[in-house]
């Protein structure tokens, strides 16, 4: 099985390249499964935003080197997230636990069309086809029924996550894609029983793990435990201290975070 996810991944990627892509890289798994895969097939440039002492940032440096991909870190200080957020707020409308997530893709974005890029991939579905975030595992401790909710949640993400993504990158003349939101792929994670894409609720996604360890990913991305983005790039941290300066925001729902800090 882990053979054929490796191929999936691979053509699942290879369909969204152009010639020249960018790509919204936290150093975590599921932006080094891409950027592994699409550097043997185009040009690759990755963007890293987030606060210059934050873990994504530190860990994209090492990783862009030892793949030898360009790299240009996008900085993010306390006015940047304001502004980013109140944008991000214009166009979407949306509460804080969603612009939170939103924040480092929308500078990431930026900084890539500014460069020229009309292309840019993100790592989004991953968490739902490989059971990446924390509240799954807590979900199905209470006896939910995790299994219809991942495929409930996979399903919605064109009209959630992948929508705002799209409409981010629309507003900066770029193309947003997705390679995990691929049926294929689909087809065959939701074949696969849960105990065994859990069996390891530490790093979580084990079986992607397995894969992208055939697909060339360096040791210490397989090793990396998940950290969603906004927590990796700092954002998360920063715009709590200034929610006051926030449009509309309402307070942090924390049941809808994921606490993968």
């Amino acid at each position: 099985m882990i053979l054929e996810l490796s191929e999936l991944l691979s053509r699942a990627v290879e369909e969204n390249l152009e010639d020249r892509v960018a790509i919204a890289f936290s150093a975590g798994l599921d932006s080094t499964v891409i950027a592994a895969i699409a550097k043997k097939n185009c040009q690759v440039e990755l963007f890293t935003a987030g606060l210059p002492e934050s873990d994504d940032m530190k860990c994209a440096g090492q990783m862009a080197a030892e793949m030898g991909l360009k790299l240009t870190k996008v900085v993010i200080d306390e006015q940047c997230a304001i502004e980013a957020y109140k944008k991000c707020h214009k166009l979407l409308k949306l509460d804080f636990p969603q612009l939170d997530i939103l924040v480092p893709a929308y500078c990431a974005a930026e900084a890539a069309s500014a460069k020229g890029h009309k292309v840019m991939l993100f790592g989004a579905a991953a968490e739902e086809l490989f059971v990446g975030y924390q509240r799954y595992f807590d979900y199905r401790e209470k006896g939910l029924n995790l299994e219809k909710i991942l495929k409930d949640e996979y399903k919605n993400l064109p009209q959630r996550e992948l929508a705002w993504l799209k409409k981010i990158c629309r507003s900066f003349d770029m193309d947003a894609r997705f390679p995990f939101y691929n049926p294929e792929l689909a087809k065959l994670m939701f074949s696969v029983p849960l105990e065994e894409k859990m069996h390891d609720g530490d790093l979580k996604k084990c079986v992607l793990r397995e894969a992208a360890k055939l697909l060339g990913v360096p040791e210490f991305v397989l090793k990396r435990k998940k950290k969603a983005m906004q927590y990796g790039s700092g954002v998360h941290k920063l715009l709590l201290k200034n929610t006051a300066k926030l449009p509309q925001c309402c307070a942090p729902k924390t049941d809808l975070l994921d606490h993968n800090e």
